[in-house]
Parts: structure tokens; sequence; C-alpha cells
């Protein structure tokens, strides 16, 4: 969570360049302000993380909503107080902060709801710079968040996989350095790496760009022949052919329209005094 809340102060910093021109002057000045949910139906997330954010800037804030809720109704769902420069300086990061990670908590949810069997989760594609607080707002939303970076599982794509020369010979050289405690996911696009993929020892095989029907019966061969490796679908999954994807022997869905295919939120922060 630190690591959030620098990543807020900077961008606090640099909006503010030298000073606030407009705020200056109000320095000293005790005021409160309401932050105001503009869009219906959305799920909240960020709220712990402003909670700090501005509890480090010497500004008292009471939300009425936490991470996770589903919000159906417009209105008021935090109040701020303190010096009139800090909270005016800080509204921009702290709107800009709500809006994304409602987003994509809410889209998140949106998949998630369609989904019986698998769950749906993130990928690395996101919007630069804003990775961290994308994964949580998965997470808020109801899927997984995947890899938060590199080191935290090993994926061999079809890039490394050229220069290593095999699966086999991947994931040979890999086991010699890396932890039993790393998981090694294996993309594959044909049934073939598939099986070969779980005869060398992959813990999950991930069935890339695939039509439903190549995905039932892929995965449907690996579990028959290892059922405790872990399938995920990924590549073209959208809202409207997600259901497809959605059988028993896969485990995972995976896609970057939770976090590029946003929903506008729309928040403002209003001065009552």
């Amino acid at each position: 969570m630190d690591r959030l809340i620098r990543i807020l102060m900077k961008q606090v910093e640099e909006d503010e360049g030298s000073i606030d021109l407009a705020s200056f002057s109000l320095r000293g000045i005790k005021t409160e302000a309401s932050i105001i949910l503009k869009t219906e139906n959305v799920v909240a997330s960020g709220i712990e993380i402003i909670q700090q954010f501005t509890e480090r800037q010497g500004i008292a804030t009471i939300f009425f909503v936490k991470d996770g809720d589903f919000i159906t109704r417009k209105g008021e769902i935090g109040k701020l107080s303190g010096d009139a420069y800090k909270i005016l300086l800080t509204e921009r990061t702290l709107l800009n902060t709500l809006a994304l990670m409602f987003s994509t908590a809410t889209v998140t949810r949106r998949f998630a709801q369609k989904l019986k069997h698998a769950k749906i989760a993130a990928t690395r594609k996101v919007i630069l710079g804003s990775s961290l607080f994308q994964k949580l707002s998965v997470i808020h939303g109801g899927g997984d968040s995947h890899r938060f970076n590199l080191s935290e599982c090993v994926m061999l794509k079809d890039n490394h996989l050229k220069i290593y020369g095999s699966v086999e010979k991947a994931i040979r050289a890999i086991r010699k350095m890396v932890s039993f405690t790393k998981k090694i996911e294996v993309e594959v696009e044909n049934l073939e790496n598939a099986l070969e993929a779980v005869e060398a020892g992959a813990d999950i095989v991930m069935l890339d760009n695939l039509t439903p029907e190549e995905v039932r019966k892929i995965s449907g061969e690996v579990k028959r022949k290892n059922p405790n490796v872990i399938i995920e679908v990924s590549g073209g999954i959208t809202e409207e052919n997600l259901t497809e994807y959605d059988l028993e022997t896969v485990d995972l869905i995976s896609t970057s329209r939770l976090t590029f295919g946003g929903v506008f939120v729309d928040l403002s922060l209003e001065i009552q005094r």
C-alpha cells in the first residue's frame, strides 16, 4: 500500500509545480468538501488507498462505502475536512484515482457475473503507470489479478519458446534456477504443444487465441492427461463471447478488456463551506 501512496504523493507534487496559484491564498483556511458520485451501478475501489493518501496530506476523510461495494445510486460517498489549499491541491489526483479504479472494478464485476465455471483474470496490458491500481481494482471487482510483475510467475510465451527451441528445453532450463514456490505457465496454440507442456511439467497451460471448439478439445485432453494442470484461456476474449469459453475444463479466462474496456465513472469534489 505504501508504494501506491508514494505514487499519488508524487503525482500531487508534479501537479502542484511551484505552487497552486489559484489556491495559494487560501492556505490556513479550514474547509469541508464532499465527494460526489454521479454514475449509477458501479463497484467501489480505491477507498482504502485514498483514505491513507489524504491522511498523509493532513486531510481528515470519511467514506460511506468500502472497496468492493456495489453502489446503485448517485450521491455523496465521502467527506473531507482540512486545509483548503491541501484539499484543492489533491482534488484531481483523488478523483482521477477513484474514477479509474471504480471503472476497472465495475467492468471486472460485469465479466465475473457472467461466468459459472471459470474465474475472470486480468493481463499485463494495463494503462501505463497504473498497473498496481488496476490490478487491485480487478480484485475488488471479483476477478483475479494475474501477475503483478514478471517475477511472480514464470510465463513462457511464443517468443521465449522460439529462442529456447522447445517447451521441454525451456522448462528444463528454468527449473534449474527457479524456486519450487514458483509456478510455470506455458502459452500454447495447439494440442501438440499443450500436451508437450504437460509432459514437461508445466503447472499452467494457457490456450491462446483459439476458438471455443478448439479450447474444449484441448482443455479436455489436458485435464485427462493431468487434472491438476490449470487451464487458462486468453486472446480475443470479449464480453460478447465470454460465456462460450466458460467450460468445466477451463479454470481462468484472462482478458485486457478489464483494464482497457472501462466504463465512464463521473466523480466530483464539492466544497461545502
